[in-house]
């Protein structure tokens, strides 16, 4: 499945620099949500939607196979990747 921006959930949107935690559900795997560039269109940039990931934010996913904390890392042309996982399947 692909990212749907309507099941992407930023959580706390204060105005600083430290991570941010949102929240993300849907029927897909957690395989598959941690991904490389599965969250690129959720990215705050020149190639993203705009939803407001940012480097070291935080997505509690829910799959159909459990639930697991991403910590996330944005490169220089705003591609997402999962770097921690933790899972709770």
């Amino acid at each position: 499945m692909a990212f749907d921006k309507d099941n992407f959930i930023p959580d706390s949107g204060a105005n600083t620099n430290a991570p941010r935690i949102n929240r993300y559900k849907e029927s897909a795997t957690l395989a598959a949500m941690k991904a490389a560039n599965y969250f690129n269109s959720a990215v705050t940039g020149s190639s993203g939607g705009g939803y407001g990931l940012r480097e070291n934010d935080i997505i509690l996913v829910s799959g159909s196979d459990g639930v697991s904390f991403l910590s996330m890392t944005i490169d220089a042309s705003d591609n997402a990747t999962v770097e921690y996982a933790n899972d709770f399947a």
